[in-house]
């Protein structure tokens, strides 16, 4: 299906043999920069970065403009938004998304966090000792992080999927969470579990050109 939508390559024996069939002029689809996680009902407007010259840019449907492995795609050239030339600075760009229209309230098809190179959604717990255990984790002190469920279960009484969190204490698999920086550790009042990945926000500040570079890897969240 994400090679279908992003690929424009047919999705074979859906119904028959020919499936589901890719389109005859394949067209862009169009990324964008969030403040926040738009959410599972938001749409590409929703949360969305703003400043005098921002625009939405168009990536082809087609192996000129995604690669995929796995469920996750992969940029073949890089994305340059508009130039900051007006706003009010500096500005955060946490997430992403990938919508159907070149501007306004389009339909998101696939969305996530901006992370850095090589991070990966890794599973955790969390007890009611407001601690998280995340084997394998590379967090350090001041980091941020983002945190969604597994489906059919439930993220840890306390926590918001989606929202982005500081990394207040590490000590080996083991961190504690806050919603600023510095400040109060995340009162967990019920054990959970999901999956968690480091955020790398983008600063805009004036004249800013953001950028995601070629082979930036998409993860959804």
């Amino acid at each position: 299906m994400i090679d279908l939508y992003f690929l424009n390559t047919n999705d074979a024996n859906v119904g028959d043999a020919t499936g589901l069939r890719g389109s005859t002029v394949a067209g862009s689809l169009y990324l964008n920069l969030h403040a926040t996680d738009p959410g599972e009902a938001g749409d590409q407007s929703t949360n969305a970065v703003s400043y005098t010259g921002m625009a939405y840019v168009p990536v082809a449907r087609s192996g000129a403009g995604f690669s995929r492995s796995g469920s996750a795609l992969s940029l073949v050239a890089n994305a340059d938004f508009g130039q900051a030339t007006a706003g009010s600075f500096p500005i955060a760009a946490q997430f992403w998304s990938i919508g159907k229209a070149s501007s306004g309230a389009g339909q998101i098809l696939y969305k996530g966090p901006l992370t850095p190179s090589g991070a990966v959604f890794l599973p955790f717990t969390a007890t009611t000792a407001d601690t998280l255990t995340m084997p394998g984790h590379t967090f350090a002190v001041s980091d941020l992080a983002v945190f969604y469920a597994i489906e059919g279960g439930s993220l840890p009484t306390g926590m918001t999927e989606g929202t982005v969190y500081f990394v207040k204490t590490v000590t080996g698999n083991d961190f504690t969470l806050s919603t600023t920086l510095g400040g109060a550790t995340l009162d967990i009042t019920a054990a959970g579990a999901g999956l968690g990945i480091e955020v790398s926000p983008i600063t805009i500040n004036l004249n800013t050109i953001p950028r995601l570079v070629a082979g930036v890897i998409l993860r959804e969240g």
